[in-house]
């Protein structure tokens, strides 16, 4: 590959906040036409390293250089416009304008006091016709309507059309489907073939292989390497980012089923799952696979009591439960990890010890109707220290925590629940490689104890790495159970792809 001037470079970038150092002695340069993986866990730096090259945060040592010349941001709008674009894993979309008002968000052309919204939607059109998306989408939908891929799409177009020199992107695919990773990963090869710089974070192995260039490993805040992609194995580049060797980090142990805990008997709702089977078992892990719109998560919710199903029944135990609401769910000892832990998973602006205790806080009240506090204070702090979350205190808010840390909390509320039953959906999203392997071990420990888990992932490794059984699911109807010893993914593809 040929190799230009750094366009953007970071250079001995240290960075201290009150009581913390998130980044130490950092340099990373940032070549034009090449996609750089930043890797590393949660907690290594990565996102303080992007908040800087982005205009968010100020450095406190070091320099930041831009074609070759010293730069210091005012803010992000200043890095915008001198063409730094970030594309975050919360995606900044406006759901209630068009596709055109969001690529023009800021900079919406106008005629005289009027938008000019001819001349933004015939623009937006044509970015969309480079992009080879105007089958799909067009400059006048309203982006609301538009699924997770499409709505990261036109986040591109609006890079596209600020000519963006730099864009960074931080866990662009997330919540993507394979075939919508395949488009992802189009435009970002288009993207490198103009010559943009593409910063790239992702705990995803097989992408970091794929579509990057280059990758930089950081670890505690400090530099550890970069090397060509082509020059490192993922053991290596493993090894890099946790300070050790992991022979394997898809922890599973042989675990001995028992009776059965969950059975789901024809579950089904509208039109996004019917007729839905399965039974899980104490003492066992049960994946279930699927693409993007399988129907897996609506199913799970419906078992939680977050939605009602139309038809199918649904038995805890052996006795046939009819759960009005998650309430009914956490009393029968089953707790959720949901997709989206900032949603639906955690009160963000809440100290971590009142996330980690809020199921079971009915259970140790004093009287006139206070909180045991000492209660409290002792089973958040053991949790944290069980699960290796990452924090000054108990009392910090979980906002401020990464998101590995709190999807740790998010587990440790169900753990401290004494669920029984836990359901478990995309548990490690957003997880670095040592925090999976953690996870992991207390998922078996959990089922070592008697507990049973199920889990819906869309990361067939992961699928095969811990389950022991598999139920795969496509368009909302079961296509088939996998034993651990006969899946591979080319069956599981097949099943997940296997319509009516």
């Amino acid at each position: 590959m040929k190799r230009l001037q750094p366009y953007l470079q970071a250079v001995h970038i240290t960075k201290v906040f009150p009581g913390v150092k998130a980044l130490t002695d950092v340099s990373v340069d940032f070549y034009p036409g090449e996609v750089h993986a930043l890797m590393g866990e949660n907690g290594a730096g990565k996102s303080t390293l992007i908040k800087i090259l982005s205009g968010v945060y100020t450095a406190t040592e070091g320099e930041i250089l831009l074609d070759g010349k010293q730069i210091e941001f005012k803010g992000p709008r200043d890095a915008m416009d001198k063409g730094i674009s970030v594309i975050h894993q919360e995606l900044s979309i406006a759901k209630d304008l068009t596709v055109a008002e969001n690529i023009f968000l800021g900079e919406e052309q106008t005629n005289g006091i009027f938008l000019d919204n001819r001349s933004m939607n015939a623009r937006a059109d044509e970015l969309l016709r480079q992009m080879k998306m105007d089958a799909i989408i067009k400059s006048t939908d309203v982006a609301g309507d538009l699924t997770a891929a499409q709505q990261q799409m036109v986040e591109i177009a609006r890079v596209i059309n600020k000519n963006a020199k730099v864009v960074i992107m931080d866990e662009p695919t997330s919540s993507l489907s394979e075939h919508e990773i395949d488009a992802l990963f189009e435009q970002i090869r288009i993207l490198r073939s103009k010559g943009v710089a593409i910063a790239y974070i992702s705990h995803r192995m097989k992408e970091i292989f794929e579509i990057c260039d280059r990758a930089t490993v950081l670890r505690d805040g400090c530099f550890v390497r970069t090397d060509l992609i082509k020059d490192i194995t993922e053991h290596e580049l493993v090894a890099s980012m946790v300070g050790r060797e992991i022979d394997d980090y898809f922890v599973h142990t042989e675990h001995t089923r028992g009776e059965e805990t969950l059975r789901v008997e024809g579950l089904s709702h509208g039109r996004e799952f019917k007729n839905v089977s399965f039974t899980a078992y104490k003492g066992e892990i049960l994946g279930i696979a699927g693409l993007v719109g399988a129907g897996r998560t609506e199913t799970m919710e419906t078992i939680f009591g977050a939605r009602h199903a139309d038809s199918g029944k649904v038995f805890v135990r052996g006795k046939e439960v009819h759960f009005k609401s998650p309430k009914d769910a956490i009393a029968n000892k089953i707790g959720m990890v949901t997709e989206d832990r900032r949603t639906t998973g955690l009160m963000l602006k809440a100290m971590i010890k009142d996330n980690e205790v809020l199921p079971s806080l009915i259970y140790h009240m004093k009287s006139l109707g206070f909180a045991d506090q000492k209660w409290i204070d002792s089973v958040s702090r053991e949790y944290v220290g069980k699960l290796r979350v990452k924090t000054p205190s108990v009392e910090t808010i979980i906002g401020n925590l990464s998101g590995g840390n709190q999807q740790k909390v998010v587990l440790a509320k169900w753990l401290i629940a004494q669920s029984e039953i836990l359901i478990l959906d995309e548990p490690t999203r957003g997880i670095d490689v040592n925090a999976k392997s953690e996870f992991y071990t207390l998922m078996n420990d959990f089922v070592d104890q008697g507990g049973t888990i199920v889990m819906v992932s869309s990361e067939l490794p992961e699928v095969l790495g811990v389950s022991d059984r598999i139920i795969v699911m496509c368009e909302g109807r079961v296509t088939g159970e996998l034993s651990r010893e006969e899946a591979t993914e080319q069956k599981i593809m097949v099943l997940a792809s296997q319509t009516e």
